[in-house]
């Protein structure tokens, strides 16, 4: 390794060594899944409430406003950590958006991408952008509805579920990939080492 190149590796290995022990602080200050688990049901019997033939209108928006309220309660008490906290509250703005009514379809053009991008980042399918646009004129502009974001809901609460479950093994887990990254840019570093008399090895 030239001097440039050994400077790059030294402070990617810092930042990720620096960057792991941040992480695992706000870990150990967490006091636990409990809380995020109560989150998550309670979004998904508003849900699944909203969904069904009857339910949901302007108590699934108050719904959805008193658990961002109970979320950032929980963030400040620290009761939940700082990843579930992000992740959680924009899957209360993707359920709010897709309920949101907007006969004018006003609000449909700024977030349509960013409601496509989540179905697509979660389900691992892009949506059809002609069904999403039936679906926001069908309801008059009612959001594209919570069928259309079900499937994508489901796999984020699932996926913050195990998230859950796995707090008290993240830093294990974290530090576990950081070492074969550092052991593997050893190897690296000595495999060019080898090479660098024409191939012969030193």
């Amino acid at each position: 390794m030239n001097d440039t190149r050994k400077r790059i590796a030294a402070m990617i290995a810092i930042g990720l060594v620096v960057g792991s022990t941040a992480t695992a602080t706000t870990f150990r200050t967490a006091a636990g899944p409990e809380a995020g688990f109560k989150l998550l049901e309670r979004l998904v019997v508003l849900v699944v409430g909203a969904a069904a033939p009857g339910g949901g209108g302007g108590d699934f928006g108050q719904g959805v406003i008193l658990l961002a309220k109970d979320l950032e309660s929980a963030k400040d008490a620290k009761t939940i950590d700082e990843v579930f906290a992000v992740r959680f509250s924009r899957l209360l703005s993707a359920v709010r958006q897709a309920a949101t009514m907007d006969p004018a379809c006003l609000y449909w053009p700024l977030y349509r991408y960013a409601l496509a991008e989540f179905i697509e980042v979660r389900t691992g399918r892009a949506p059809d952008w002609k069904d999403l646009e039936f679906m926001v004129n069908d309801h008059g502009g009612a959001g594209v509805g919570l069928g259309a974001v079900a499937d994508a809901v489901l796999s984020e609460v699932v996926a913050l579920h195990l998230h859950l479950e796995n707090l008290s093994r993240l830093d294990d887990i974290r530090q576990s990939y950081l070492d074969k990254g550092l052991k593997a840019a050893g190897a690296v570093k000595q495999g060019e080492q080898k090479v660098d008399r024409g191939g012969f090895e030193r």
